[in-house]
């Protein structure tokens, strides 16, 4: 039986191709894009991996470091934004940014704490920021009524006043550093002044009674009012950088 053959030609010369070389090559190509795809899926999911390891773990030692005192504070950490979150109510008078001497004595144990685990080898080189968020609630007694815009506003100041209140008496009132070298304790104070922050975020983000984030634009019960009044410590990892590669794994498909 004869091969068929395709034939090419150039002004200076040609050459034949047969149908089975033909294939042969569609046939290496293909094998080639499948290991490409492989080896892309697996980096993908390697990154994935990478990040849900790290909050989980992070997670479980936070946990089990504070679960025992978490109660006794009157706080919660969500598993899944690394959030520990504390009741303003419990933390400052109405419509007042100054501490109450009972939060001062819940932050003299938290801190601490939450500053011995962050500097772990493990942990030190992938957190971002620790963010100290405020949160305030419509306030019915507003001069403009509930949820105006002067109660924003008033709620922007008072938050950030708050949360501004809490870091200082951090790095100022708490023993957080428990190293006896001057030379590491003074590093470790350095690396906390450059990876904590406060922010005030005012009536945004109001929770509802279990804890999520309410989406709707409603009126809040007083329930719902109390809930999202509230400080909140935010543990931000190095998830964008892994966002990032996995985005330069994206571009290289």
């Amino acid at each position: 039986m004869r091969t068929k053959r395709f034939k090419y030609f150039e002004d200076d010369g040609g050459y034949d191709l047969s149908i089975s070389d033909l294939m042969s090559a569609l046939c290496c190509i293909f094998i080639l894009v499948t290991i490409s795809i492989v080896v892309s899926l697996k980096e993908k999911n390697s990154l994935a991996d990478k990040y849900q390891e790290l909050q989980e773990e992070l997670f479980l030692d936070l946990r089990n470091e504070m679960g025992a005192d978490l109660e006794k504070w009157g706080a919660t950490i969500d598993p899944d934004t690394l959030t520990i979150r504390f009741s303003s109510d419990d933390g400052f008078d109405a419509r007042s940014p100054e501490l109450k001497a009972g939060y001062k004595k819940v932050l003299q144990e938290f801190f601490p704490k939450l500053v011995s685990i962050l500097q772990q080898d493990k942990y030190k080189n992938e957190i971002e920021e620790i963010r100290i968020e405020g949160f305030t609630a419509p306030d019915r007694t507003d001069p403009q009524g509930e949820g105006s815009e002067h109660d924003y506003t008033s709620g922007i100041e008072l938050s950030q006043e708050r949360t501004m209140n809490v870091l200082l008496y951090c790095l100022e009132n708490t023993n957080y550093s428990q190293e006896s070298d001057p030379k590491k304790k003074e590093a470790e104070k350095e690396w906390i002044r450059k990876h904590i922050v406060s922010n005030g975020y005012s009536l945004s983000r109001p929770l509802g009674n279990d804890g999520k984030l309410i989406e709707d634009n409603r009126k809040l019960t007083d329930e719902e009012k109390a809930a999202s009044r509230r400080v909140e410590f935010r543990i931000k990892t190095n998830s964008d950088k892994i966002v990032q590669q996995f985005q330069k794994v994206k571009e290289q498909e």
